[in-house]
Order: C-alpha cells, then sequence, then structure tokens
C-alpha cells in the first residue's frame, strides 16, 4: 500500500462508525486531514524510510552547516544563493554513526523553493552511484563533462502541476537527484543552471556534445559561419572509428537541435529547427535507419490532409509557412502566415508527417 492508498483508504472510513459518539463526530475532521498530513510525509520520508533500521536520520537547521562539514565539492552549495528559499534539511547518516562525519553520510535531502517554484534535491553518498535508473530518460543533456538524464512523470499531487520532473546525474562519487513539480519541462533547467552552471549563449559552440544521438552516442557539434551572423552547424557522431556528419542545422541564434524518440521505437530521432536567410523556418528531421542517416520533413500534402491548410501548397508560396519544433511542448507547430490571418496548427504524429531520403553531408 503507497501513501495515496492509505489516505484514500482512511478518506473511506465508514461515517457511522465515526458518528458513534459526540467526540468521534470531532475527530473526523481532523483525523482526515491528519491522515493527509501523514501521507506527505511518507512521500517526503520514504527515501529513508526504505533503509530501514540501517540508518539514523537528523534534521539540520541550516544547509551551511552540512556544507562546512563536507568540507568538499558538493553541489548543495549552490543553494546556500539569496534567491533559493530552504524549508527543510534532513541527513542520513549510518546508525550509530557520527552525523558529523561525511563517511558515515548515506543521503542529504533538501526541500526548498527557487523563484516561487517547489524542489526537493537528493544527494547520495553512499555507494549508489554505480546503480543506474532503469526508467527510459524523458531527454537528455550535457552540462560539461556532466550528463543529465530527465525523468517525466504524471503528477498525483497538486491539481494545478501535471508533471513531476526529475533531474539525475554524477558528479564526484555523488549521485544528485533534483526533483520538481512543473507543467514546463524548461522548468528543471533553471534548477540545473543554478546548480551545474548556466550553459554559455551567444558564443561559439564549437566542440558542445549531445549525447546518444540517432542511437551512436556522444555528438559532437561544430559551427561554421556561412554568412554576417548566420551560422551552420555540423553534428557529428563516430562510426565505424571515423568521425562522421549526420545532421547539418541552420540558423542565427543556436544550434537548437532536440534528441527525441519519436517513433517509440528506442531509437531516438534527431530534431532541428532552421532559419535561413530569407527568414524562412523548417524543421529537419533526421533518423537511423538501419545505419542508413536519413533526413526527413514534413510533406506538404500531409497539412492539406490533417489541417486543410492548401494555401501552402499554391505555387510560389511555400515560404509562407513557419515551421517549427515546441521542446517545451513536445510538439511541432506550423504557421500559415500567407495572408492577415494567420493559422498556427500543432501535431505530434511521430514520424508519419515527414518524408524521408538519404542524408549527403556537402563539405
Amino acid at each position: 500500500m503507497n501513501s495515496k492508498d492509505l489516505y484514500d483508504a482512511i478518506g473511506a472510513l465508514d461515517d457511522d462508525i465515526l458518528e458513534q459518539s459526540e467526540f468521534s463526530k470531532r475527530k473526523t475532521g481532523w483525523l482526515k486531514w491528519g491522515a493527509m498530513a501523514a501521507c506527505l510525509c511518507l512521500a517526503a520520508g520514504a527515501f529513508f524510510w526504505a533503509r530501514g533500521n540501517q540508518v539514523e536520520v537528523k534534521e539540520i537547521e541550516s544547509l551551511e552547516e552540512v556544507v562546512t562539514s563536507y568540507g568538499g565539492d558538493l553541489l548543495a552549495e549552490r543553494l546556500t544563493s539569496s534567491d533559493v528559499r530552504t524549508t527543510s534539511v534532513h541527513l542520513s547518516y549510518t546508525k550509530g554513526g557520527n552525523a558529523s562525519d561525511p563517511a558515515d553520510w548515506n543521503a542529504l535531502t533538501i526541500a526548498g523553493d527557487y523563484n516561487g517554484q517547489d524542489f526537493t534535491m537528493d544527494c547520495i553518498f553512499d555507494g549508489q552511484t554505480d546503480k543506474k535508473d532503469t526508467t527510459k530518460a524523458y531527454a537528455t543533456t550535457q552540462y560539461g563533462d556532466v550528463e543529465v538524464n530527465i525523468y517525466r512523470e504524471k503528477s498525483d499531487w497538486g491539481k494545478h502541476k501535471s508533471f513531476s520532473y526529475r533531474a539525475q546525474f554524477t558528479l564526484n562519487g555523488i549521485t544528485y537527484n533534483l526533483s520538481i513539480y512543473s507543467d514546463d519541462m524548461e522548468d528543471i533547467y533553471d534548477y540545473l543552471d543554478l546548480v551545474l552552471g548556466e550553459q554559455e549563449s551567444g558564443v561559439d559552440p564549437s566542440g558542445a556534445t549531445l549525447t546518444n544521438v540517432l542511437g551512436l552516442g556522444v555528438c559532437r557539434i561544430e559551427m561554421e559561419e556561412i554568412s554576417p551572423h548566420q551560422y551552420e552547424w555540423h553534428y557529428y557522431v563516430n562510426m565505424d572509428g571515423e568521425d562522421v556528419c549526420v545532421a547539418e542545422q541552420f540558423g542565427y541564434d543556436g544550434p537548437k537541435a532536440w534528441s527525441r524518440d519519436l517513433d517509440g521505437d528506442g531509437v531516438p530521432e534527431l530534431i532541428c529547427n532552421n532559419t535561413y536567410g530569407d527568414g524562412v523556418e523548417n524543421v529537419f528531421v533526421y533518423r537511423n535507419n538501419n545505419g542508413i542517416i536519413e533526413e526527413g520533413s514534413v510533406r506538404a500534402s500531409y497539412y492539406k490532409e490533417k489541417f486543410g491548410l492548401p494555401r501552402h501548397l499554391e505555387g510560389g508560396i511555400s515560404g509562407a509557412l513557419i515551421e517549427r519544433y515546441d521542446a517545451k511542448q513536445g510538439v511541432f507547430t506550423a504557421t500559415d502566415c500567407y495572408d492577415d490571418d494567420p493559422i498556427t496548427v500543432e501535431f505530434d504524429d511521430g514520424l508519419e508527417p515527414f518524408e524521408f531520403f538519404p542524408f549527403t553531408h556537402l563539405p
């Protein structure tokens, strides 16, 4: 039985039983609220309770106290900034050990809010770093040498937040789990920027990397300036011992590419938003088709068949359709700007809208 089941069971107590005495009547209200509070405590403390009698848990008055005791690189120190409000700090350590000795620490859990949004961060010290999360990551990103896996789950708590996002990564032998509730995945990046350092923008991104691109591992990005302030990004992976360009993307501000599994086959595609010199915007999707890299774009007939947008099929106005991938919502968008009444449509139909051809890199 989980905490939600417990609450449902208590909330379903027969009112006839509770009405057997006047005293019971007075208890009914606080019993149900107490059950809810207990459920919240169960959820918050599940990480520690799962360890049974092996550990003790101590509430720490200030995060600075833990940071000072650790004496090394601990990303929790980034949460001591003035913009972060810490509401609780709990330290789990070996039972019978010394709470002030980092050698006895198991985990540190910090709860608080940043920019008005609640968060929880677990710092795990006890050798759990080699245990991989078997859940498939919703997204993967890179901060320098640190690979971050982001997981998304439907939220059971709260009416206004649909998802819980958890970022997991390992640094200096410590595994970090950073969790928030939000309707926007981009919010988790605010916290990652806070604890791992904001990724630089507006600079040459040559040498930057993406992970697990097209199922071929780490991808290296190289930039080429093709006209004043307009750039082309080349995406390279190692295939049979050679660096091979598997995708290209154009734009003014980027790179703007995302690794997503669009068709659910376990091999992610690479989605690129392009902006050309004449202002035309479109989306390319690259896929690994049994070792052959293919480039795809939305076929023109798709918009007519599904949305009844035939205007951009007329001669000479194909550039009137603006295509983009919205990484926050996980959907593709297309705006028909042919006249003064633009129409925007959204779609998420896997690879069905795309027509693919073998990709040829032109040096």
